[in-house]
């Protein structure tokens, strides 16, 4: 049977593993997990420790055991196996059967494991105790064994030990150093000869491993990182998460759709087929008013494509001017941003093309501005619209976009309006967070060709317009 007591071990200078422990750190420091910082902590802990695995410690050397507890995510895992690897040090990374995230039967999630393996990592067993309810020694040897012989046959190799998967105390009270053949990472040995230090739930709940391994005055190891926790950029451990299940959920979509179209199937979607267009051109676009219709948000999608075709008119515009007209980015953005510019889209749109946009893919000028009408009440609440108009609204906003995109496409700028203005050869810069600038500091005297004259006068026909319809 598990003994009755807790074996309870107290260190100040140590996060140590016992379900009594009180964290310390509240207050999470969500730039510590990017994989940029990741890369830092192995470059420090490398010049420290010697990277180990469990299968041969080397008691009574500088170690560090190097561990990955897999709750969430296998793409994650994938990604930092990745820059161990580049880093050349090996991690030990434990799978749970059980895994509500992912599903290690799946095909591309049975790849990525064996990608980490063919990297030179081992694999451990993350086992869920409460899955099988277990109450004595005996089936918690019989359920780890069990468990791994499953992990072997799926991967070829053996695990080399066991963590427990969400430890309460009668789990961390079995302290053998093994169960079933595996190394137990919480056996009484580690507690009490092996300091340790975890991400458990997205920040360092006692100590902050970067200050524990700049210091290295533990003479070994070890670490806990939860892969789902790291990202490209920072942000707080619920958004690490949402990304995380959300991912994997896109990516089943992904996979349904191009099944689908690989086996040459109709795919039905009902009227959420009318976005279909957007899904080359702006994937990441398509993702969100997909998930919007096929879950029924359809006032945010229709606010959604309003602004998608209100950047869209906005951008032809500027891609006529930028590429026909040659306006340097400076003046057009300086003009476009200036507070006193109160033209709208439409009537910039008849500036630049000498057409309404409703002509040019044969609208009816009534139709649209009864579009108008809804969007401006339910944008200031005095309204709520019945599904069946809002869904007509979406479709007409998504026959909107697709038809100017596709008038675009024919005209001397060959542009969509959806696309960024790189693919018609204007330089696009990436900004410091991530985003993406079409504005390099060039100077109107330095463009050849550039119609000044022409400029001046058409901006201040439009300012005039502006200044009309402000005073209406």
């Amino acid at each position: 049977m598990f003994p009755v007591s807790l074996y309870h071990l107290y260190q100040k200078e140590a996060d140590v593993i016992s379900c009594g422990n009180i964290p310390l750190n509240l207050h999470p420091v969500d730039s510590d997990f990017t994989v940029d910082s990741y890369r830092e902590l192995l470059v420090i802990a490398k010049q420290r420790y010697a990277f180990v695995g469990y299968r041969a410690i080397p008691w009574g050397q500088k170690f560090v055991l190097w561990r990955h507890d897999c709750d969430y995510s296998i793409n994650r895992a994938h990604a930092l196996a990745h820059i161990e690897a580049d880093e050349g040090v090996r991690a030990t990374y434990f799978l749970n059967l059980h895994c509500e995230f992912y599903n290690l039967f799946e095909k591309s999630q049975h790849r990525l494991v064996r990608e980490v393996l063919e990297m030179g990592h081992e694999i451990g067993l993350h086992f869920d105790a409460a899955f099988h309810g277990i109450s004595d020694d005996e089936t918690l040897i019989e359920q780890v064994s069990a468990e791994a012989a499953i992990l072997e046959q799926l991967y070829g190799v053996k695990p080399s030990a066991f963590s427990f998967h969400n430890p309460v105390a009668e789990h961390l009270s079995c302290e053998a150093e093994t169960y079933g053949g595996l190394v137990n990472c919480y056996s009484r040995l580690f507690k009490a000869e092996v300091p340790y230090c975890s991400d458990s739930n997205g920040y360092w709940r006692f100590r902050r491993l970067h200050d524990v391994l700049t210091a290295a005055t533990d003479p070994c190891l070890q670490v806990l990182t939860h892969p789902g926790w790291w990202q490209e950029v920072a942000m707080p451990p619920r958004q690490r998460i949402f990304r995380s299940i959300y991912g994997r959920a896109a990516s089943t979509l992904r996979d349904y759709d191009s099944g689908l179209e690989w086996h040459d199937r109709s795919n039905h979607a009902g009227a959420a087929a009318k976005l279909r267009f957007l899904k080359n051109a702006h994937p990441q676009l398509y993702e969100l008013c997909d998930y919007l219709w096929n879950a029924g948000h359809l006032q945010s999608l229709f606010a959604e494509l309003w602004c998608l075709h209100e950047r869209q008119v906005f951008l032809l515009c500027k891609a006529e001017l930028r590429k026909q007209w040659k306006v340097p980015a400076v003046e057009l953005d300086a003009f476009l941003e200036d507070p006193s510019f109160a033209i709208d889209g439409l009537r910039l749109f008849s500036g630049v093309f000498g057409k309404t946009w409703q002509s040019v893919v044969s609208f009816e000028e009534s139709e649209y501005w009864a579009w108008i009408d809804l969007r401006n009440a339910l944008i200031i609440g005095r309204t709520t619209a019945l599904r069946q108009r809002l869904e007509d609204g979406c479709a007409f906003l998504c026959k909107a976009i697709e038809s100017l995109a596709a008038w675009g496409k024919v005209q001397p700028i060959n542009h969509d309006g959806i696309d960024n203005l790189r693919s018609i050869g204007i330089p696009i810069l990436k900004t410091a967070d991530g985003s993406c600038t079409d504005r390099p500091e060039e100077a109107g005297d330095k463009i050849p060709n550039f119609p000044k004259r022409k400029w001046e006068q058409f901006k201040a026909e439009m300012q005039r317009l502006g200044a009309d319809e402000a005073a209406k």
